[in-house]
């Protein structure tokens, strides 16, 4: 250990370096190749750093920072205890909406390219592809977030590049 009172590290996806830990009371970020805090310990929530990025909580809002702790994407999104991680994948992150029941996703940017109006987001096949879900029927997007499968009743397996789609009378 470089650094004293490390209570926990979570580390970055991908080639991202930055390490998101805990002193036990706020957490911050070091270097992964250094061991050199960049980013002091004060925030009550942060999350690891993904194609870039890092989500913390401040004031009970979600903010996104770069690597030098900058705040790059502030949209007033409140912090929802229960939400796994505003974490990017194939450049795109999921975002909760105020009900705690939709879900939409996000660019880089902060720009919002699917509205808070799905029931079930999550990435498929190395976050080439995103299962998106409204109440009863599910579909399939690509990363341009164009319809591969579309909305329907049954649900979508990606393995081995392969997709199969079981509906409640049969498999495609």
């Amino acid at each position: 250990k470089l650094i004293k009172n490390i209570a926990w590290i979570a580390k970055p996806l991908g080639k991202d370096s930055l390490v998101c830990y805990s002193d036990g009371r706020k957490r911050g970020y070091f270097s992964r190749n250094t061991g050199k805090v960049i980013i002091e310990p004060k925030y009550d929530h942060a999350w690891i750093f993904s194609e870039g990025l890092a989500s913390i909580e401040e004031d009970g809002y979600i903010k996104f920072i770069n690597a030098t702790g900058k705040v790059v994407i502030d949209k007033k999104m409140p912090y929802y205890m229960n939400m796994e991680g505003y974490v990017f994948h194939g450049d795109y992150c999921v975002i909760e909406a105020d009900d705690n029941k939709h879900y939409g996703l996000m660019d880089k940017t902060g720009k919002m390219v699917l509205p808070l109006e799905y029931t079930y987001i999550a990435p498929a096949c190395d976050s080439k592809m995103w299962y998106v879900s409204k109440g009863d029927v599910t579909g399939l997007l690509d990363n341009d977030m164009k319809t591969v499968i579309p909305f329907m009743a049954c649900s979508i397996h990606i393995s081995d590049n392969k997709i199969t789609v079981t509906m409640p009378d049969h498999t495609i």
